[in-house]
């Protein structure tokens, strides 16, 4: 009994260090300041698919490329590879796949919105009410669910500040009469990559590189 209680802290400890390089915190981050960015772009007449370029192309493939990398270079070299079992790589795959959607879904929902669809699609339903609850209700639930089953904590806390990004948008348009969409989704997201970066600073002075490590 106590050797099985054992594996499990072990197990649990080997999931939390996975994610306490910060990496993903900032990774998030970076995917929710393209969202700002680009509702600044649309703001200033850019072209969408420009604007979608630069989305994609530069702010979400320097995301990718910035968490391979840093797992590459700076995990890796402090605490190794982490090899899960099957069941912890086919819970880790289920829960990329699950989140992986529900960013499709915050992504869909805020084109709508930003490119003035909302005019044609108000007369099957109110885009008003259903929009930003759909938005709530997807970040929340599912970083919760990816926070509980991957013992990442901080996940909580992110899925707020993604939620938070539309209902903030649209008291800010009602409050101030004017477009802050960039504000709205660029201040959480500077929450994230601030966070991020007190976490993976924390992570280099707490572990050096291993010895024998290029």
């Amino acid at each position: 009994m106590e050797q099985q209680i054992d594996l499990k802290k072990i197990e649990r400890k080997v999931w939390t260090s996975f994610y306490e390089d910060g990496l993903w915190d900032i990774y998030l981050g970076i995917m929710l300041m393209a969202m700002a960015v680009g509702a600044l772009l649309w703001d200033i007449g850019t072209r969408s698919e420009v604007t979608l370029v630069v989305i994609y192309m530069c702010l979400v493939g320097a995301a990718f490329v910035f968490l391979w990398f840093g797992k590459r270079f700076i995990t890796i070299p402090r605490i190794g590879r982490v090899n899960f079992g099957p069941k912890g790589r086919a819970r880790k795959k289920r829960t990329s796949i699950v989140f992986a959607l529900s960013v499709l879904v915050g992504l869909v929902l805020f084109i709508i919105i930003t490119i003035n669809i909302k005019n044609t699609l108000s007369r099957v339903l109110s885009l008003d009410i259903f929009v930003p609850a759909v938005w709530v209700a997807n970040m929340l639930i599912v970083f919760s669910l990816a926070a509980y089953f991957l013992h990442f904590n901080r996940l909580y806390l992110i899925g707020v500040m993604f939620a938070i990004g539309l209902p903030l948008d649209i008291v800010l348009r009602e409050l101030t009469h004017q477009d802050l969409t960039f504000f709205a989704f660029g201040i959480p997201a500077m929450v994230i990559l601030i966070m991020g970066g007190v976490v993976l600073a924390r992570f280099i002075r707490k572990y050096p590189v291993l010895e024998g490590e290029n």
